[in-house]
């Protein structure tokens, strides 16, 4: 019987009927300061969670300050997280668009700092930054300091509140395990995945940091590896929050105001490591002596060209142990599926994709086609 690997996205818990997206996220950080909840408050105080040193999150407030400018994305925090990391960076490089040649801040003069912002890209995230420093700069002392090392204080305060946003979000996440696997004990949703035989016995990566897979489908913590870090309130694994939550580095320069919003940097200091790796390169072998078969199956994740160094070793590994493997790519409707196949090969290039497919090697099912599914399984 071939071996099962799982890659899973935020699409899976969202399959599961789990209120995990950055939405969901974002409507409590608003009403958890403003609407008594007696189950939320018991949950709370029996973690020992003070809920008060998160209140006026700077990130949150950009959000619900700019919701009409942002559009579609505004509750992408992902993407507020990036605009206001690059706005605070270009102040370091412009500190002239932030200061008069008398030292005296652009922002005090609001309309004159608004047009002249609203000239340059990303606008919304430079007004807010303009407008916090002006308010936070005599408060704190800012303005005895150069400039730099004022803007540098800034930096400092946004990625003390990314620490604060990064904890918010590992709260409600635990709160929402706690609702949905201990008060109201969900369980799974029909999805392809009802196809596979034995899953519980499946290795796991996930990009999510629930732990959806290991409560509905019993697969062990020790089979798992957590790509962004998991939740776990009462430090019980690690003496440290390990949930990587910020911007992808763009290019191979290093820019040390930008590393701690930076995913890459926070793998590194929270220590998630590689171990999915050897869940391609483990092989077991038949009672004849060859090597059983993979079967990979990638659920509700878009393969975002971000993630595209991880699933760039998944396939280079596949392809060196030699044994017969198959990636099984599941969508949720036609433009998921487009948007997919256009991942893939800006990740692969066109012509391994088109290999892979050819061969078989690659594969798409609708995550909700269990017949389809066990059609495309490999033994």
């Amino acid at each position: 019987m071939a071996d099962t690997i799982l890659i899973l996205g935020n699409g899976f818990d969202l399959a599961m009927g789990r209120k995990t997206s950055y939405n969901d996220f974002l409507e409590f950080a608003e009403k958890v300061f403003t609407e008594k909840d007696i189950q939320l408050e018991d949950f709370l105080y029996n973690n020992q969670i003070d809920i008060e040193k998160y209140r006026n999150n700077l990130y949150i407030q950009f959000i619900n300050e700019n919701k009409f400018k942002l559009g579609d994305n505004w509750s992408n925090l992902e993407i507020m997280i990036s605009q206001i990391a690059e706005a605070i960076d270009f102040f370091r490089l412009n500190s002239d668009k932030l200061y008069l040649e008398s030292g005296e801040l652009r922002p005090k003069y609001v309309g004159h700092f608004h047009k002249m912002m609203n000239e340059e890209e990303n606008s919304a995230s430079k007004i807010f930054i303009g407008t916090i420093i002006f308010k936070l700069y005599y408060s704190s002392g800012w303005d005895k300091l150069e400039r730099e090392l004022a803007i540098s204080e800034l930096n400092n305060l946004f990625i003390n509140h990314l620490d604060l946003l990064t904890e918010l979000l590992e709260i409600y996440l635990s709160y929402r395990d706690y609702i949905d696997f201990e008060v109201e004990q969900i369980i799974p949703s029909e999805t392809a995945l009802d196809a596979i035989d034995r899953i519980s016995e499946a290795s796991m990566i996930s990009f999510n940091y629930t732990h959806t897979p290991n409560e509905l489908y019993k697969i062990p913590i020790e089979k798992s590896h957590f790509i962004h870090g998991e939740i776990d309130l009462k430090r019980r694994k690690h003496k440290i929050n390990t949930m990587v939550f910020g911007i992808e580095d763009k290019g191979n320069e290093v820019n040390s105001d930008l590393i701690p919003y930076q995913k890459y940097y926070q793998r590194v200091v929270k220590e998630t490591g590689n171990l999915y790796e050897k869940y391609f390169i483990y092989t077991k072998l038949s009672e004849w002596g060859a090597a059983v078969s993979k079967n990979i199956i990638v659920f509700g994740h878009s393969i975002d060209p971000l993630d595209k160094e991880i699933f760039e070793k998944c396939f280079k590994i596949a392809d060196l142990k030699r044994y017969n493997y198959r990636f099984i790519f599941t969508y949720y409707n036609e433009s998921a599926k487009r948007s997919i196949v256009k991942n893939l090969a800006i990740i692969l290039g066109k012509d391994k994709l088109v290999e892979l497919t050819g061969n078989r090697n690659v594969v798409f099912i609708k995550s909700d086609d269990v017949d389809g599914m066990r059609e495309v399984l490999l033994d």
